[in-house]
């Protein structure tokens, strides 16, 4: 079943904490979406920049196109100011490390409030053209890939390099104006599964969960243009 991510903040520009999902292993990942498009979002620009640290302001000094700087801005930024809020202490103390692909981490010593367990919250974000997506697990590792749709000419020979021989036999097989959406659509799949695995793409062992451990996949409802994909592993 497809999931609909949280639109945040809400058209009035309010900055409520989405609710929490619940602590079973089995709860689906929370998703919130922030779309550079809205006013309420474009507001948020000025204000999460300051929750950012110094290595994380080096970083956006370093994206030299506005819209990327914007892009990790608005990721970063609400990724501190949720957690934050949940965590109940300041965004800009917490301490995030990244994994040894780069997915970003709550460090342990930053995730001292009550009812987390043992571990700190799952996340991961990703972005694409206008849209920031985050995604929440209160103990399951979590992946997010949101990509926006666009002719992708080199297709297949990504697909032979990455994806399985049936799933590109199976895009293959469709209408030549469905063979690029449905390359985006599991290009997504596989990058949110290696991501809530920790992995990169040419990485030979997951930093997370068990070899073997396929993630559970979830197809999101975006907006017009966009494709996503969600897992948990």
């Amino acid at each position: 079943m497809a999931i609909p991510p949280l639109p945040w903040p809400d058209p009035g520009g309010d900055l409520a904490l989405p609710p929490w999902p619940g602590t079973a292993p089995a709860a689906a990942p929370l998703l919130v979406l922030l779309d550079r498009r809205k006013p309420q979002v474009q507001a948020l620009v000025a204000p999460l920049g300051e929750l950012l640290n110094p290595d994380e302001r080096q970083r956006l000094r370093r994206l030299r196109r506005q819209e990327d700087g914007e892009r990790f801005l608005l990721g970063r930024g609400a990724l501190r100011l949720l957690l934050g809020g949940w965590l109940g202490c300041d965004p800009a103390d917490l301490v995030l490390g990244a994994g040894p692909h780069g997915k970003p981490e709550l460090l342990p010593q930053a995730s001292g409030g009550p009812g987390w367990g043992r571990r700190p919250p799952q996340f991961n974000v990703s972005h694409s053209g206008d849209l920031i997506l985050v995604g929440f697990h209160p103990q399951r590792p979590v992946g997010v890939d949101v990509e926006q749709r666009r002719p992708v000419p080199e297709w297949e020979a990504i697909a032979r390099r990455h994806l399985p021989a049936e799933e590109s036999e199976r895009i293959r097989g469709l209408p030549e104006r469905r063979r690029g959406d449905s390359f985006l659509a599991a290009w997504c799949r596989l990058e949110a599964g290696l991501k809530a695995r920790g992995l990169g793409l040419f990485a030979g062992a997951p930093a997370d969960g068990p070899p073997g451990r396929n993630p559970e996949l979830w197809p999101l409802l975006l907006p017009e243009g966009y494709v996503g994909a969600a897992a948990l592993a």
